[in-house]
């Protein structure tokens, strides 16, 4: 088994518990423990970079890694922005566009998103719980996509009550290999970039450490963590994951700090 030299953790359902909180002390022991064995700790997820400071507000300063917005942005333990896909404008119309003829409009939410912007169309502004507004730094109400002028990396849309694999189907049909459509990890529906997943990013990130994908471990839940894991040589799923394959099994849950418990065991 090769050694572990760089870990990489989804947020959403694997690290965080459902309340989205964590075990900070314990937490803070597996830093140290992979400090003291020289090991990279990346956190890999489908949000945004701005999400990512308020949930771990308390560690930004542990020389983390990040592949955020499904591996459309990573930045290295040195905070130096090393990769970053955005969606073109000719692509942005494209979506509202195909938005705009699906019969069921996403009731919890669309967002264009920066890393630390939110986008909404003027039709949900209402929708964007107070609670959601947090986690951007700013909130920018557009009648027409073509008044936006920052890079988007992203479109995130969400229903109640709906299966979004219609929406997931019909995206794919219309906008075919333009775009990648994925899950967020949170019960939503990401546009990225084309050639844009988690496993890009991370092997980004390895390369610029000049790290093998075999010597990296990585831990996920959803089908947005798929490639990251058949890319890695160490996977690890979470138990009650929606997805299968020839991963190793974490034996504790999201609400019972598995992946950290994991990672003590296996460095």
């Amino acid at each position: 088994m090769a050694d572990i030299q760089l870990i990489a953790t989804d947020l959403d359902g694997t690290f965080l518990s459902d309340d989205k909180s964590f075990d900070k002390a314990l937490f803070r022991v597996v830093l140290e423990t992979l400090k003291n064995k020289n090991i990279q700790l990346a956190i890999a997820t489908g949000v945004h970079q701005e999400r990512i400071n308020v949930l771990l507000a308390d560690f930004l300063n542990e020389g983390m890694a990040y592949v955020t917005n499904n591996g459309a942005r990573v930045t290295n333990a040195n905070g130096q922005l090393i990769y970053e896909r955005t969606l073109a404008m000719p692509i942005l119309l494209r979506v509202q566009q195909l938005l705009t003829a699906f019969p069921v409009k996403p009731s919890r939410g669309l967002v264009y998103s920066t890393d630390d912007t939110a986008y909404i169309p003027r039709e949900y502004e209402h929708i964007m719980l107070q609670s959601h507004r947090r986690y951007f730094k700013q909130v920018i109400i557009f009648d027409d996509v073509s008044e936006i002028k920052a890079p988007i990396l992203k479109v995130t849309m969400n229903w109640q009550n709906f299966d979004e694999t219609q929406f997931y189907d019909a995206a794919r049909q219309t906008l075919g290999d333009t775009v990648h459509v994925t899950e967020t990890g949170t019960g939503a529906i990401d546009i990225v970039p084309a050639d844009v997943n988690k496993a890009i990013g991370l092997k980004t990130l390895a390369d610029n450490m000049g790290i093998s994908m075999a010597n990296v471990a990585a831990f996920g839940d959803g089908a947005n963590d798929f490639e990251m894991l058949t890319a890695v040589g160490q996977p690890f799923i979470m138990p009650g994951a929606s997805i299968t394959g020839p991963f190793n099994k974490v034996t504790a849950d999201n609400n019972h700090a598995g992946v950290l418990k994991t990672i003590l065991t296996i460095i």
